[in-house]
């Protein structure tokens, strides 16, 4: 008799502990659930414990609250939740992209935002085993959050290096000289261009700081795994020339400072081309030494640039009466232009000219900037620095009016358009008699100025896409020094003969040309793969990966770039006199007037609508 009370009670505590559990079940299917637990237990001893049983019981019961009837529920497991981490992973993927499996090579840590990613969450690890070694290798690897090295100095640093250099001086006075404007309109124009540049920079930059990957990765998750090698060959191809120039103006530095310090006559006619190789060794041995030498040279490079610039200012400012005076001299230069009085050509054509070169001076930053800001701690510590851009420009730009003016003033001459610092030096110098002291302090301020610009923008770009066509076999040095000579065989010399030259040709006609790739990049990464990417499937050449599309090219993102290249063609034909000014519709004159914003947008539409309708 206690045996029968004593199994009747336990029966009873089990099902009371039962309907415990599946009381959260609807009440109308209680009863159901209670003729379940009578069943079961009505049933011989199953192998395993009961208390297992009642587990699986409660889990079935509470997920299909709405089946009746006895039936055994122990041969269904239970499903497998979904972990947070393959959620926040896939996100808003379209059904074309959709996996049944995630990316364990990659882990964004973000504990409450399945959505989307803050923005200062970045990749903390990357399992390169699974990579593809067609795709990847040690330079184009993502860099991990304990590897960056980049603070808010060293990428404002950077941003300093890259203003102060002859090109941005030559800039604002080609502003000037292209439409008669005056040097108040030209350094309004600078100051709004840049402002408004670091927009895109600071978008291109965000894949860089949340996977860590650079500029030619990136593209593929647009391009295509091999379509890439267009986008990143484009845009190397561009800052190889800008090599070739930056290089041009350091040999041309080296050379007068070796005439001033009296090298033989007999070495004149050779001097051009022994200067260009020496800078370009120079710049060679800074490169062979890795990413760190680079942002060394860019602290150095800073504070020096504008501790020279300052001096010049100060002294042409003083040797000119005042400061106060030369400001006020300099900004009353061609005052007319700002009435609208006869003999000035200022227009509004020129206005979106100048605007359009302001903008397509920083146009190889713009699309590469993730192969900077993978460097960096943070997203806010990048945004803070890129402000420092806008900044230095127009500080830049002011002090190159003032002492070009100056100097005019000084040495007597007619013109205060002088485009290169060197002609300011050394008409000073002949002025005061300073003698060598101001050869080798020029020397040293160009130098430095090039050597920072040529490294920072101009090699590590073609260096990354030239590697990216064989990451198992060119390493990032290697591809640099390619780059450095494909920039040499390009005959970059002739390219700055004139400010019509160097403003409609070169900046107008480069900046058409990249911008589509911006506008395919910005539109694809923002607006249809709401800023996720699948990492590993960007080093993968599996036929089923996210980025492989067809044959690894993604041939509506090229249809796209050739809309956005089309839109500007007929306009840059006519900048270099190929076709006459009477077969150029007005309106195709005109969107060249605003190329840079006109690849941009016609990019990024063709991209969105053969995206979404085909």
């Amino acid at each position: 008799m206690d045996n029968d009370g004593g199994g009747k009670k336990k029966q009873q505590q089990q099902r009371t502990t039962l309907l415990f559990v599946v009381v959260s079940s609807s009440s109308e299917k209680r009863h159901d659930a209670k003729m379940r637990c009578d069943h079961l237990l009505s049933r011989p001893p199953p192998p395993v414990p009961r208390l297992c049983a009642l587990a699986v019981l409660s889990s079935s019961v509470h997920r299909r609250g709405r089946r009746s009837g006895a039936r055994d529920v122990r041969a269904r497991p239970p499903r497998r939740r979904r972990r947070l981490g393959d959620s926040m992973m896939r996100g808003k993927r379209t059904a074309r992209h959709e996996r049944t499996t995630t990316t364990r090579e990659s882990r964004v840590v973000t504990p409450s935002l399945p959505k989307g990613v803050e923005s200062d969450v970045v990749v903390e690890s990357f399992d390169a085993s699974k990579a593809s070694s067609s795709l990847h290798n040690e330079d184009l690897s993502p860099v991990i959050r304990s590897k960056r090295t980049f603070s808010t100095f060293d990428t404002a640093s950077l941003w300093v290096g890259l203003v102060v250099c002859v090109p941005a001086w030559t800039l604002v006075s080609s502003l000037m000289a292209l439409g008669n404007i005056s040097a108040f309109m030209a350094l309004s124009l600078v100051f709004v261009a840049n402002l408004f540049v670091v927009w895109p920079i600071v978008l291109q930059a965000s894949p860089g700081i949340k996977y860590g990957i650079p500029f030619v990765v990136h593209a593929r998750s647009s391009f295509g795994v091999r379509g890439a090698n267009v986008a990143g060959l484009s845009r190397g191809l561009i800052a190889s020339v800008w090599f070739g120039i930056q290089t041009v103006v350091g040999a041309k530095c080296l050379k007068s400072l070796a005439v001033d310090l009296g090298v033989s006559s007999s070495l004149v006619p050779y001097l051009d081309g022994l200067c260009y190789g020496i800078f370009w060794l120079a710049q060679a041995y800074v490169v062979w030494n890795d990413i760190e030498s680079i942002k060394t040279i860019e602290k150095l490079a800073a504070p020096i640039l504008l501790f020279l610039t300052l001096i010049l200012f100060t002294f042409t400012c003083a040797s000119s009466g005042g400061i106060v005076k030369s400001v006020l001299t300099a900004f009353s230069a061609n005052s007319s232009v700002m009435s609208g009085s006869s003999g000035s050509s200022f227009s509004w054509k020129t206005f979106f000219q100048a605007a359009t070169a302001s903008a397509s001076f920083w146009a190889t930053m713009i699309c590469n900037a993730s192969d900077f800001s993978r460097f960096s701690k943070s997203d806010t510590s990048f945004k803070k620095a890129s402000f420092a851009m806008p900044l230095a420009m127009v500080v830049f730009a002011f002090a190159s009016i003032v002492v070009t003016s100056s100097t005019a003033q000084i040495s007597n001459t007619n013109s205060n358009l002088i485009t290169d610092p060197m002609v300011v030096t050394s008409l000073l110098s002949v002025h005061f008699n300073w003698g060598k002291i101001a050869s080798v302090l020029a020397a040293v301020g160009i130098l430095t100025a090039t050597l920072s610009t040529n490294i920072a923008a101009n090699i590590l770009a073609p260096a990354n896409a030239i590697q990216n066509l064989a990451p198992s076999r060119l390493s990032f040095r290697t591809s640099a020094i390619l780059s450095m000579i494909l920039g040499t065989l390009c005959l970059p010399w002739k390219l700055t003969g004139d400010a019509s030259s160097y403003i409609l040709v070169w900046l107008t006609g480069y900046g058409a040309f990249l911008a589509p790739i911006l506008g395919i990049m910005l539109c694809d990464y923002f607006l249809i793969r709401n800023k996720t990417l699948m990492l590993e499937d960007l080093y993968s050449t599996d036929t089923n990966g996210a980025y492989f599309f067809t044959n690894g090219v993604n041939y509506k993102a090229m249809l796209a770039f050739a809309i956005g290249i089309f839109a500007n063609l007929p306009g840059f034909l006519h900048a270099v006199r190929i076709l006459p000014s009477s077969m150029l519709p007005a309106c195709l004159a005109m969107a060249y007037d605003c190329a840079w914003f006109v690849g941009v947008f016609f990019g990024g539409v063709a991209h969105f609508v053969l995206y979404t309708f085909f």
